[in-house]
């Protein structure tokens, strides 16, 4: 009866935790503390939510996520900053 109970708990926790993260998309994985900062400061710029998966030892890399409803958005945010920072740098 105690492993019914416990197999029905890790099933409901996993179609929660599924639901939770389908609204959110990743747009950006930085590998560098120096990117990964920009593109949180133009996030924040534009008042755009995000979440952020930092470094683990299995992985070295940044997840930046952002809500699907703003993901359009940011994604044309971060492509025009950078587009710009690129032709001032050249």
């Amino acid at each position: 009866m105690l492993i019914a109970v416990l197999c029905l708990f890790f099933v409901i926790y996993s179609l929660y935790r599924s639901h939770q993260n389908a609204k959110w998309k990743l747009i950006n994985s930085s590998s560098t503390k120096e990117e990964f900062f920009q593109v949180l400061d133009i996030l924040s710029s534009e008042s755009i939510g995000y979440k952020v998966h930092h470094p683990t030892p299995r992985k070295s890399h940044y997840d930046i996520y952002v809500k699907i409803d703003d993901e359009v958005r940011a994604i044309y945010l971060l492509q025009t900053v950078i587009l710009t920072e690129n032709r001032v740098t050249k």
